[in-house]
């Protein structure tokens, strides 16, 4: 039998986050990008990796950690989000005319300490729950905030991934433009595969942490990115040699810093 890496227990890492990125609400930081075209996956495959430590909790609703707009309609938007008044988190489809996929329970954000979410979807799979996988510290969530655990329909075109506008920190194309409060680190997009969380982080431990991306093999894709935040006036930056840069907003030379996951 073939092994599988992606499920092999990878040795503990010794790689240094050294930067993250501050997204102020109060100072309505976010960053937008538009892909030139729509993805290896033709927005039915991809994965989201990202590490992120909570700044406040706050009342506003659509609090985005990635968004994206599915088509012209105001509000039809895919994202990856934060509830109001809550830390729990999730995918919510079409702006909740797709579905949600909300966890709950041990699987929430905090403010006083990092945390790695991982959302992998391929809508071409035929069992539901194959579709839409949401892992925390490298954990399968399988709490989910009663009534939301929609998976989403068989080859469901997410507006993530495709030649449409983006968004890290903020809600695209929607009423509710509020900016998340959160600092965010290792920011991952992968255009085409569904990995699994052992591709950016490892259990060493009792602790979840950071591997190096760039010695994993990753294969980013077409609109796949990495963003390392290592350039403080170049915070949108994409290392993953696709150069799919993003646009920067209210965010300056201090919106760097050194507090990750790793430090």
């Amino acid at each position: 039998m073939p092994l599988n890496t992606e499920l092999w227990q990878q040795p503990a890492s010794t790689f240094d986050v050294q930067y993250a990125a501050r997204f102020d609400q109060s100072a309505n930081s976010y960053m937008e990008q538009t892909f030139a075209n729509d993805g290896t996956g033709d927005a039915k495959t991809w994965t989201i990796s990202v590490w992120i430590k909570m700044i406040s909790l706050s009342p506003n609703d659509y609090r985005s950690i990635y968004s994206a707009a599915v088509n012209g309609s105001t509000n039809h938007v895919d994202q990856l989000r934060v509830l109001n008044n809550t830390y729990k988190w999730g995918y919510q489809r079409q702006g909740g005319i797709g579905g949600a996929l909300i966890a709950e329970g041990n699987y929430v954000l905090t403010t006083n300490s990092w945390n790695h979410i991982v959302m992998a979807v391929d809508t071409t799979q035929g069992t539901d729950t194959d579709r839409t996988k949401l892992y925390f510290n490298g954990t399968l969530v399988d709490d989910y905030l009663s009534g939301s655990a929609n998976y989403g329909t068989q080859n469901y075109v997410a507006g993530i991934g495709q030649g449409r506008i983006q968004g890290i920190g903020k809600l695209v194309q929607g009423t509710y433009n509020t900016t998340i409060d959160a600092y965010m680190a290792e920011f991952i997009f992968v255009d085409g595969v569904q990995h699994l969380p052992t591709k950016f982080g490892v259990s060493s431990g009792g602790s979840w942490i950071p591997i190096d991306p760039t010695e994993q093999n990753i294969t980013f894709g077409t609109n796949g990115f990495y963003l390392n935040f290592a350039i403080n006036d170049d915070l949108g930056n994409d290392v993953s040699g696709n150069n799919n840069d993003w646009t920067v907003s209210n965010m300056g030379t201090d919106h760097r810093v050194t507090d990750t996951p790793t430090s």
